[in-house]
């Protein structure tokens, strides 16, 4: 070291003496300050430098191009290109590592699900004017214009004796009576006759002979509703007006406590052909109930009095909230068949904390809602009540050469159907394979500590799911019939960053049938014709221009579910638009 140190000194030393010494040349300083060629400069076993780095700087500064030369010379990202152009390994190497980089960062710093605003989608209908009655009522004024307003029991509430009467100042002092679509009065005079009063047009009790009214009794349950809908549509004047009418269940779930609204309610929609089938859900499922039903043809009205005519089907969809739909008869339009319109007057007539929506067609497994009810309600619960998280629910067929053989009741029992061939999963490719329900919950599932498993929401993903009722949006209305209407659904949930967490348990089934048609053939024959409204057009615009354009990225999942899920998976029906 101290060898090479005087070396330097030398050489230094001699540089300055010849630059002082030497008149007669006019030499630049990068000549004088050349370094003097050494016999250890061709040694092979030196360093490339044998001179210390101070001393390298000093010579580099030295001999540094000038201004002119500098401007000419290629910049520093340019000479990092041909370094690495002649590196093609090393390139890709760099791209691949800012790949996962930028990958890792777009996981890990995504916005939250509550920094996602919602939205509302375009030229939707008013539901919670549509529905502003929930329940027929029964409004009686006196004649100092005070009133009462009665809705109808399953228990004896409601009837009103004279005593109740004269505490409400109706005792042969009654005005006006109004009664809503549903619900019918009867009503005792002080001669000891009795008066019907049904739906429609204020009463005037002077005019009408009702004022000396002793007792009263209101009904209202499903058959008095069917009758009244009867007369109203036989009537020309209501046949190209839309009748949306509710009725309420009023026999409390047998599974839940009536009086806590934190529980789950199964939402379907159906025409009247499916509500003999559907008497299989509501044995499957004891709790809450809220459903929809179209009445597509002026006829289908008599099918849905005869049935309802029986005490038993009365009693069994007593605790069943129903919006019957009757629409414009004179619109063809009507053959369309509002799904989506129908799923949301359903979940709007709802009045728990969660809803369920699944189709008329599909059971739910023996066990679902108490263990929704029990454990999959309290797992949700654990990340808020309003929290951005859906549950999905596997969906399974069972062929229809099978469909007379009982149900499995466990996800055992249905993991041996599935070897067996015999039950199967709906729509395997993009519409319900991303739930890997075959490949976890049947073959890793059934644990007591495993209620559920993340997956990632891919495109046209369509799976059934137990949701939060207030926070979660409603379907688009302007699907009909069939196509995008569920897939729209969980885009709008993806684009608000849900998780999607799978039950390990709860499971719901179909039986393959024959193709049921609708009355005139209007079903299929809307189906061929073209929809103004698309999923892949008009509202994926739409969804583009809410949310951005990558609204088909899985916003709402995990880097871990992503990871183990593109092992399972091609992660092509994942990214696909993303």
């Amino acid at each position: 070291m101290n060898r090479r140190l005087s070396t330097s000194r030398a050489t230094i030393a001699t540089g300055i003496h010849n630059t002082i010494n030497d008149p007669l040349t006019n030499t630049s300083a990068a000549t004088i300050l050349t370094p003097p060629t050494s016999v250890h400069d061709n040694d092979e076993k030196k360093p490339k430098h044998p001179f210390p780095s101070t001393r390298r700087h000093f010579f580099n500064s030295r001999n540094r191009p000038s201004t002119s030369s500098r401007q000419q010379q290629p910049s520093i990202l340019q000479q990092a290109h041909i370094r690495l152009s002649r590196h093609p390994k090393r390139l890709a190497f760099i791209a691949l590592l800012l790949t996962i980089i930028l990958f890792w960062i777009a996981l890990t710093h995504s916005s939250s699900a509550r920094e996602i605003v919602y939205v509302p989608l375009r030229d939707q209908p008013p539901y919670d004017d549509l529905l502003t009655k929930r329940q027929c009522t029964a409004t009686l004024c006196n004649s100092e214009n005070q009133c009462a307003t009665w809705r109808p029991h399953h228990e004896q509430q409601h009837h009103h004796d004279a005593e109740q009467l004269k505490q409400e100042g109706m005792y042969c002092n009654v005005a006006r009576i109004q009664v809503d679509l549903g619900c019918e009065l009867l009503l005792k005079k002080a001669d000891g006759t009795w008066m019907t009063i049904t739906q429609g047009q204020q009463i005037d009790c002077v005019e009408q002979g009702c004022h000396d009214v002793v007792e009263a009794d209101l009904q209202g349950d499903l058959y008095i509703l069917a009758s009244q809908l009867k007369q109203l549509i036989a009537d020309p004047a209501y046949m190209d007006r839309e009748i949306i009418v509710a009725h309420t269940g009023t026999q409390p779930s047998s599974s839940s406590d009536p009086s806590s609204s934190y529980d789950v309610t199964l939402v379907s929609q159906f025409s009247v052909n499916r509500l003999d089938v559907f008497t299989q859900v509501l044995d499957a499922w004891p709790g809450p109930v809220s459903v929809a039903i179209y009445l597509t043809e002026p006829n289908d009205v008599n099918q849905f009095k005869s049935f309802f005519a029986i005490p038993a089907n009365v009693i069994q969809y007593s605790r069943v909230h129903i919006v019957v739909v009757k629409p414009d008869y004179t619109n063809p339009d009507r053959l369309k068949y509002p799904i989506n319109h129908l799923r949301n007057l359903a979940i709007t007539a709802a009045t728990t904390s969660h809803v369920f929506v699944m189709d008329a067609d599909f059971t739910p497994s023996a066990n679902f809602y108490a263990h929704a009810h029990a454990e999959l309600l309290s797992a949700l619960g654990e990340r808020g009540t309003y929290s951005r998280t859906a549950m999905v629910i596997p969906c399974y067929a069972i062929l229809e050469s099978h469909k007379d053989d009982p149900l499995p009741q466990n996800t055992a029992e249905l993991s041996t159907l599935v070897s067996d061939g015999i039950a199967y999963i709906t729509d395997p490719g993009t519409g319900h394979g991303p739930t890997l329900a075959t490949s976890m919950q049947l073959l890793n599932g059934g644990g007591p500590d495993s209620l559920y498993y993340e997956v990632c929401y891919e495109s046209q993903w369509e799976p059934y799911y137990i949701v939060p009722r207030e926070t979660t949006p409603l379907y688009d209305a302007r699907f009909r019939n069939q196509g995008g209407d569920k897939q729209s659904h969980a885009l709008q949930l993806n684009a608000l960053g849900f998780q999607f967490l799978v039950s390990n348990h709860a499971f719901i089934l179909h039986k393959d049938h024959s193709k049921m048609q609708w009355p005139g053939g209007g079903f299929f024959k809307s189906q061929k014709e073209k929809t103004p409204w698309s999923y892949f057009g008009e509202f994926m615009r739409e969804m583009e221009e809410l949310y951005g354009s990558n609204v088909r990225w899985p916003r709402g999942c995990s880097a871990n579910a992503i990871g183990w899920q593109t092992q399972l998976r091609n992660p092509l029906g994942m990214a696909i638009g993303a």
